[in-house]
């Protein structure tokens, strides 16, 4: 009489390619219900809002916040022109902010993780920064993992501050709402990507002067 173990082992390895298949099948319908729910939603990368999130500022949320999949709303547009279009006609503080180049959510979309606003001012850039040569100043407050990072850039338009009606000069205010609480290594880059985006692209705000920004690791933020 033939062994029988052959054809059991046969059986065992198709029942075990169709559980893998099943499986693999499962998963990727899992995914695709995830994007009908939620048609925004990706992963963070070095490609979200249009790269102010740099290598090591994704891997760090991936790694100690647990940040992967986000929701992006308007994913790939550059909303950055349509907002210097605005901030160019004249240099005024607007309620509550000029606009909002970027914001992240979680993955259900209900959390904001990132928010990044700009606007002219409140505030001048401060005087001492600037007589030291300086045309960045960053600063952070914190409340619990919450963080609000803050960047002045020196960005001077006379004739926007001469039609103003105080004919004062404001800084160019750029917000960052960190809900996740990342470094302030990379609050500080996510600041200063967001910010050359404004100022070092045509047809953005045309600062008169030559702005530069330090390296993330270069800065020490003012705490408060």
């Amino acid at each position: 009489m033939k062994s029988s173990r052959p054809l059991t082992s046969l059986t065992c390895l198709l029942a075990f390619a169709i559980t893998a298949c099943s499986g693999t099948d499962g998963d990727s319908k899992s995914e695709h219900d995830d994007h009908t729910k939620n048609p925004d939603l990706t992963l963070l990368s070095e490609k979200s809002c249009l790269g102010i999130f740099d290598k090591q500022a994704v891997a760090e949320a991936e790694r100690d916040h647990a940040v992967r999949s986000v929701t992006e709303p308007r994913a790939g547009d550059d909303v950055t022109y349509m907002v210097s279009l605005n901030m160019n006609k004249r240099m005024a503080t607007s309620k509550p902010s000029a606009g909002g180049p970027c914001a992240i959510r979680d993955e259900s979309a209900k959390r904001t993780l990132f928010r990044v606003t700009v606007n002219w001012g409140p505030s001048t850039f401060p005087a001492a920064e600037r007589k030291d040569g300086r045309a960045t100043s960053y600063s952070v407050s914190k409340t619990g993992d919450k963080k609000r990072a803050e960047l002045l850039v020196d960005c001077q338009r006379p004739d926007l501050a001469e039609k103003s009606k105080d004919k004062k000069m404001l800084a160019f205010q750029v917000t960052l709402f960190d809900n996740v609480g990342l470094s302030d290594r990379a609050d500080i880059s996510i600041l200063t990507k967001s910010a050359q985006r404004f100022t070092d692209l045509e047809d953005r705000l045309s600062c008169k002067n030559k702005v530069t920004y330090p390296a993330p690791d270069k800065v020490t933020l003012d705490t408060h």
